[in-house]
């Protein structure tokens, strides 16, 4: 039987408790992101939604009771004088659809499939209630998805390549590059470009999701990429391979479920949705759809979130390259065995001798 001692009763404590840590604690972690990812997918829906309209007053304000009425609070109804101003609305991505009404009546109808198609379904059911009443309804489409891609399936999946290859990468230069400033910058702008590539490639012209330019699509993808990807790496190396979990919690539980990338931001409850557009992968979703679907306008403040990202994780990496500059790590003292005259058998020696 083997002897216990302090020392191994302590280990074996030890032990039992992270099981019991583990055991409390998995749970929890599950918990937390099984409500990431449900909470804003339940509370979605329509809630002060952009909405332009132009028309008679005698004709739009009747309208905007109607639809209130039906759906408290879920439209912002932003009034313009000519069709052409709500048009503009829509394509600069400042509403999700506009109603234009004439003077004699006739209502036109406009959707933009690139925002989400959510709100096409929204303005669809309100074309069709139009309809019901006997008005006469046009519908026109400022903003339409491809043909291989009509459901934006494609744009929808973009959170999982854009939070690994973030991840990935900046968790790559942690273990591997932390402490070489330059090769850490020049290594997670290369494989930012490089996964903006590859993916680009896939959903342009393996799906067909959308037809912008290879080349901006593939930097607004590696832009994506790289917010997350400098940062985190940033954060490595200020505190090391801490900044991964972090990172994981930020990517995981707070950027991906709040990027609104499946269905739109507006359709998040508020102010989540908004918060998740200045969070790596929201932003990178909302520039994408800016430059697929609406050529490129809407895209400006999307470009700016991304771009402080990338230089909030560049201004870390330097900083604390800086630092081990200024300050070097002390080398270990090395072992030195001691002068021959002074170990046991020397003296011995002398002893004998004498």
């Amino acid at each position: 039987m083997v002897p216990t001692t302090p020392t191994t009763r302590h280990r074996v404590s030890s032990d039992w408790l992270k099981v019991l840590a583990l055991t409390l604690g998995l749970p929890v972690i599950i918990a937390l992101m099984l409500y990431a990812f449900l909470a804003p997918s339940i509370n979605s829906g329509p809630k002060e939604l952009p909405v332009a309209v132009a028309g008679p007053t005698t004709e739009l304000t009747p309208l905007e009771q109607a639809l209130r009425s039906n759906s408290p609070d879920a439209f912002a109804f932003q009034r313009h004088d000519r069709a052409a101003d709500v048009e503009a609305a829509i394509t600069n991505r400042e509403a999700i659809g506009g109603i234009v009404i004439q003077s004699s009546g006739h209502v036109t109808l406009y959707t933009a499939a690139g925002n989400g198609t959510p709100y096409v379904e929204l303005m669809n059911t309100i074309a069709t209630s139009l309809q019901a009443q006997g008005q006469s309804v046009e519908t026109i489409e400022l903003a339409p998805l491809t043909e291989d891609d009509p459901t934006g399936i494609g744009l929808a999946m973009l959170g999982l390549p854009l939070a690994f290859g973030g991840m990935a990468s900046a968790a790559l230069m942690i273990f591997l590059l932390r402490g070489k400033t330059l090769q850490t910058l020049v290594g997670l702008t290369a494989t930012s470009i490089a996964a903006g590539i590859v993916v680009t490639t896939i959903l342009r012209s393996g799906y067909g999701s959308f037809d912008a330019d290879h080349v901006v699509a593939s930097l607004a993808i590696a832009a994506g990429v790289a917010a997350t990807s400098f940062f985190v790496a940033g954060l490595g190396a200020v505190i090391g391979i801490r900044a991964i979990g972090l990172g994981a919690i930020l990517t995981i539980f707070i950027a991906n479920p709040l990027s609104g990338l499946a269905t739109g931001w507006w359709w998040l409850p508020q102010p989540f949705g908004e918060i998740g557009q200045h969070m790596p992968i929201g932003a990178a979703g909302q520039l994408l759809r800016s430059l697929a679907y609406f050529d490129g306008n809407g895209a400006n403040g999307a470009w700016t979130t991304l771009i402080i990202w990338i230089l909030a994780g560049t201004t870390l990496i330097v900083a604390a390259g800086f630092r081990k500059r200024q300050h070097p790590e002390t080398p270990p003292a090395e072992h030195h065995d001691k002068p021959e005259g002074d170990t046991p058998t020397r003296s011995r020696q002398l002893t004998n001798s004498e």
